[in-house]
């Protein structure tokens, strides 16, 4: 080999070299610029994952983030994302929740205590809570009582009282309406008796040899219709009130026992009042992503990958705006949100927006 050709060679390799090394930061270059950027909301706090994942589920990982039974996610693991997406995830949380004595366990993604009545449907308005409405539910779980608002009826001495009350058994409904029972006369419920909405409940007054029986004289329901409401909308214009039959008897005793009990008179002392209930019939209008001035489908990307069928993890929320079905039922969905159209669920998100405002969507509300 001649020495003009081998240095010829030697020159050559570093050129090479440089050119390789040119190639592989290029690539290298041309390959970070075709990664994605998205942003993962986690319960509300929102951090941005640069990854070349095609997935949902790849976005997560990438992000070191796992998806628990409980939890909310939206989309689903198996969507495509894009450059810009939007991947929420709630996390669950156990509430013990005990309403009017009775105790059960719930998992909600509500991140207060307002927000995860509205999820689990349940119109506390009136009632009487543990907790503060803001206070925060923690990932490790929460307990929280609730006693509801009930309406109790008492019927004594030929007239009704009508007693809102929060108590739970009928001995403190008493003492709070501050009606004095006698030795001698007789409640038609003990006094231990649960205490629910629309009880009626009646006291004997018994002097001497005679007693008087107040017994409930029903009352009916009158339907309005009303066309400044949707259909299966109803609202209740005038609660309704029982009237009072009063009876009068006359005791006979035998060897210092009740015998004989003989009626003397009967009439009614207080006419029932009538309950108007006043029902929708306009038709339902047909949705579209502004319907309302609200950006509704911008709301069901967000929440469920704008999948009318979609289905959390873990079962409990379900379709386009991802109900719980308690706050389906709520608000007068019936069945299973993902079995209605596109339209009923936007129908129903609006209602529960107009009672709730942008509450039952923490995280996802902001797109509305």
């Amino acid at each position: 080999m001649s020495v003009s050709s081998l240095t010829t060679r030697v020159a050559l390799r570093p050129v090479a070299l440089g050119i390789s090394l040119l190639a592989i930061t290029g690539g290298h270059a041309a390959y970070e610029a075709s990664a994605k950027t998205l942003a993962v909301s986690v319960d509300g706090h929102v951090v941005k994952v640069k990854t070349h994942g095609d997935t949902v589920a790849k976005v997560l990982s990438a992000a070191h983030l796992t998806v628990n039974p409980h939890d909310l996610l939206a989309p689903s693991k198996a969507t495509k994302v894009s450059d810009g997406n939007t991947i929420v995830l709630r996390r669950g949380r156990p509430m013990n929740l005990t309403i009017d004595g009775t105790t059960r366990t719930v998992w909600v993604t509500a991140t207060s205590v307002n927000e995860a009545l509205d999820q689990i449907g349940l119109r506390a308005q009136g009632a009487i809570l543990s907790a503060d409405r803001s206070r925060a539910v923690p990932l490790k779980g929460f307990s929280l009582e609730v006693r509801t608002r009930k309406t109790v009826q008492i019927l004594d001495a030929g007239k009704v009282r009508r007693f809102v009350t929060n108590s739970l058994v009928l001995k403190d409904v008493l003492a709070d309406a501050k009606v004095v029972l006698r030795p001698q006369d007789k409640l038609s419920l003990p006094l231990v008796s649960p205490v629910r909405n629309g009880l009626v409940v009646r006291i004997n007054r018994i002097d001497g040899g005679h007693e008087g029986i107040d017994l409930p004289i029903p009352f009916s329901t009158e339907r309005r219709a009303d066309s400044s409401m949707f259909k299966g909308e109803t609202k209740t214009l005038r609660e309704g009130r029982v009237g009072v039959l009063h009876r009068n008897y006359k005791l006979l005793f035998l060897n210092h026992k009740l015998s004989k009990r003989i009626l003397t008179s009967a009439h009614a002392t207080a006419a029932p009042v009538t309950e108007i209930v006043a029902f929708g019939t306009k038709a339902r209008p047909t949705h579209s992503a502004s319907a309302d001035g609200l950006n509704w489908a911008a709301l069901a990307r967000c929440e469920s990958g704008g999948n009318p069928r979609s289905v959390s993890s873990n079962g409990e929320y379900r379709g386009l705006y991802q109900f719980s079905l308690g706050t389906w039922h709520g608000v007068g969905g019936s069945g299973d949100p993902i079995d209605a159209s596109s339209g009923e669920q936007t129908y129903r998100a609006q209602i529960l927006y107009r009672r709730s405002g942008r509450s039952p969507w923490p995280v996802c509300g902001r797109y509305l």
